[in-house]
C-alpha cells in the first residue's frame, strides 16, 4: 500500500475518533435546515416571488418577438387584399424584418455588458411598442415595411440579451433550466402564432395582429423595469461600429439586388450598381476584420468543421422555413380559398413538431448524435418540397408535405445547433452564438430572396402573352394603377371582378406555376444541404456531462 495513502488513512480514523468523543461529551443540538429556494423568511419569499416575475417579464418579451413573425405571415393574404400589394412588397416585408435583426445582432450582446442589459432589452421593447403603433395605423405598404424593419431592430436587442437577463435570474446550479425556459418561450410563439392570427382575423381585421402586441409588450415593459435587478457592473465598450456598417452595405446590397433584379433588369445599371457594392464592401469587410482587435467574426471558427458544416446546414433550415412560412399560406388563402382560421390550423402541422418533440429529439441527439438526425430530417424536406413542386396540391399532398417539413424541421434545427457549440471551447462560446444566430438570420434573408426570384420570374412568364388581355380587363374595371400587384393577387381580382371573370384561370395558373418553381428551389437547396451535412466529422453520441 502507498504509504502516504496509509498515513491519510490513520490521520483519518484518529481524527474520527477524537470527534466522536466530543460528541458523547456534547450531544448534537438539533439544527434547521433551510434552503434558498424554498426558506420561508419573508426576505426570501419576496426575493423568489421577484425572480419569478422576472422570469415573466423577460419571457413575455420573447414570445411578443417571435409570434409577430408567425402572426404576419399568416396575415400575409389579408395585407395584400386590402392595401393591394404585390409579391415583392410582401417579401419586402419581411426581408426587412431579417436585415435589422441579422446586421446589428452581433453588437448587442456587447451594447449589453457596456450599458446594461436590462436597459438595451427594455429598449428592444419600446422599439417594438412603436412598431405595433405604426402596423396598427399603417394603411401604405411603406409603412409597414418600416414597421417590420423597426421589430427586426427591436429583436437584435431582445433575442441576445433575453437569454442573458434569463441566466442571471437563476442560482448557478440552476442555470440550464434558464435556458430550457427560453427555449419553451420561443417554440410556444413560433407554434401559437399561426392560430393566434388565424382567430384575430377570424373575428376582427389584420391590423389588430399588431394592436394585440401593444398591451403585452407594455405590461413586459413594467415587468421588466420594476422586478429585473439593473446590473451593477460594467464593461467598456468594444463595439466595431464600422464593421456593422459594412456589414449592412454587403446584406443590404446583395438582396437588393437579387429581390429588385426581375423588375429592374438583371443588366440595368442599377443592378449591375448594387452588386458591383456588395462586391466592394465584401472585399473591404475582409480587410477591415483581419486589421481590428474588435472583429464581429472570428475567422478561425470558418475552420472548425463541426461549426462550420452545421452552421451553413442550419441557415439553409431556417431559410426553408421563411420560404414555407411566408409561401403556403398565399397559396392556401389564394387558390384553395381557405379562410385565415383554416390557414392557421393547418399551419400547425408545421410549427406544432418544434414545440412537441424539441425534447425527444434532443435524447435521441445525445443517443445517436447529429449527423444521422439532420439527414434524416433534410430526408423529410425532400418528401414535403417533392410534394408540393410535382405533385398537383390537394389536401392530402399539402398535409402529409408540411407535416414533414415540421418534422424535418425539428430533426435539423435543435441538433445542428447543439452540435456546432458543443464543438466551441467555453471561453468563446458567447461569439460563437453570434455568429451562428447571424449566419442563420443571412440564410433567412437570402433563400427568401431567391425564392420570391424563381415565383416572379415563372409567374411573369406563364402570363406573358396573356398580359394586354389581363390590362384591357382590368384598365375596364378602373383597376389599372394596381396591374402589377393584381397579378400575383388572384383572390383580390375575383373580389373585385367576379368568379366569373375570364383571367381568373390565367392568374389561379401562373400563381400556381410560381408555387411550383419555389418549392423546386428548395428541393435543390436541400439536396445541398444534404451535401454539407455529410461533410460533418463522424461523432459518437455524445453524453450529458
Amino acid at each position: 500500500m502507498n504509504p502516504s495513502y496509509r498515513l491519510s488513512i490513520i490521520s483519518k480514523n484518529s481524527c474520527l475518533s477524537k470527534r466522536q468523543n466530543l460528541d458523547d461529551r456534547n450531544p448534537p443540538q438539533k439544527k434547521i435546515v433551510t434552503h434558498d429556494l424554498f426558506c420561508y423568511h419573508p426576505k426570501n419569499m419576496q426575493n423568489t416571488s421577484k425572480k419569478a416575475f422576472a422570469v415573466v417579464g423577460i419571457g413575455l418579451g420573447v414570445v411578443v418577438l417571435g409570434m409577430i413573425w408567425s402572426l404576419v405571415n399568416t396575415a400575409l393574404a389579408s395585407i395584400q387584399k386590402d392595401l393591394f400589394a404585390s409579391i415583392l412588397q410582401l417579401q419586402w416585408m419581411m426581408n426587412c424584418f431579417g436585415i435589422f435583426l441579422c446586421v446589428p445582432l452581433l453588437m448587442m450582446g456587447k451594447l449589453g455588458d457596456a450599458y446594461g442589459r436590462r436597459k438595451i432589452f427594455l429598449c428592444g421593447l419600446i422599439i417594438a411598442l412603436l412598431a405595433s403603433v405604426i402596423g396598427g395605423f399603417a394603411t401604405r405598404m411603406e409603412f409597414l415595411i418600416a414597421c417590420m424593419g423597426l421589430f427586426g431592430l427591436a429583436g437584435s436587442m431582445i433575442l441576445p440579451l433575453s437569454q442573458a437577463l434569463l441566466v442571471h435570474q437563476f442560482p448557478e446550479d440552476r442555470k440550464e433550466k434558464a435556458v430550457a425556459l427560453w427555449s419553451i418561450f420561443a417554440s410556444l410563439s413560433l407554434a401559437c402564432g399561426p392560430i393566434v392570427s388565424g382567430f384575430i382575423l377570424h373575428w376582427l381585421d389584420w391590423h389588430w395582429i399588431y394592436w394585440i402586441d401593444i398591451p403585452l409588450i407594455m405590461i413586459a415593459i413594467a415587468i421588466v423595469y420594476y422586478f429585473v435587478d439593473q446590473e451593477s457592473e460594467f464593461h467598456k465598450p468594444h463595439c466595431n461600429w464600422t464593421g456593422v456598417g459594412v456589414l449592412a452595405l454587403i446584406v443590404g446590397s446583395l438582396v437588393m439586388g437579387i429581390m429588385q433584379g426581375p423588375t429592374w433588369g438583371w443588366t440595368s445599371l442599377s443592378i449591375i450598381s448594387l452588386f458591383v457594392l456588395w462586391m466592394t464592401s465584401l472585399g473591404l469587410f475582409i480587410v477591415l476584420e483581419r486589421t481590428t482587435n474588435t472583429p464581429l467574426f472570428r475567422p478561425d471558427l470558418f475552420s472548425n468543421r463541426c461549426f462550420l458544416f452545421s452552421a451553413i446546414p442550419n441557415g439553409c433550415t431556417i431559410g426553408f422555413l421563411w420560404v414555407v412560412i411566408f409561401t403556403v399560406p398565399l397559396y392556401l388563402q389564394h387558390i384553395l380559398q381557405f379562410s385565415p382560421l383554416q390557414t392557421g390550423f393547418f399551419l400547425l402541422l408545421i410549427t406544432l413538431p418544434v414545440f412537441f418533440f424539441s425534447v425527444t429529439v434532443s435524447k435521441w441527439y445525445h443517443k445517436w448524435g447529429a449527423k444521422r438526425l439532420m439527414l434524416l430530417g433534410y430526408t423529410l424536406f425532400l418528401i414535403g418540397f417533392f410534394l408540393q413542386a410535382f405533385v398537383h396540391p390537394n389536401y392530402w399532398s399539402l398535409g402529409i408535405g408540411c407535416l414533414a417539413i415540421g418534422i424535418g424541421w425539428v430533426l435539423t434545427w435543435g441538433p445542428s445547433i447543439s452540435n456546432s457549440l458543443s464543438s466551441i471551447p467555453h471561453h468563446i462560446a458567447g461569439i460563437a452564438s453570434g455568429m451562428f444566430t447571424t449566419l442563420q438570420e443571412l440564410g433567412a434573408i437570402l433563400s427568401l430572396a431567391i425564392a420570391g426570384v424563381f415565383f416572379r420570374t415563372v409567374q411573369q412568364n406563364h402570363l406573358q402573352p396573356h398580359l394586354d388581355e389581363i390590362r384591357s380587363s382590368l384598365n375596364a374595371a378602373k383597376l389599372g394603377t394596381n396591374f402589377d400587384a393584381l397579378l400575383s393577387n388572384p383572390a383580390s381580382v375575383e373580389q373585385l371582378l367576379g368568379p366569373d371573370a375570364s383571367i381568373l384561370p390565367w392568374l389561379n395558373n401562373a400563381f400556381l406555376a410560381g408555387y411550383e418553381a419555389t418549392f423546386q428551389f428548395l428541393l435543390g437547396s436541400c439536396v445541398v444541404a444534404m451535401l454539407v451535412t455529410s461533410l460533418l466529422p463522424k461523432r459518437g453520441p455524445t453524453t450529458n456531462s
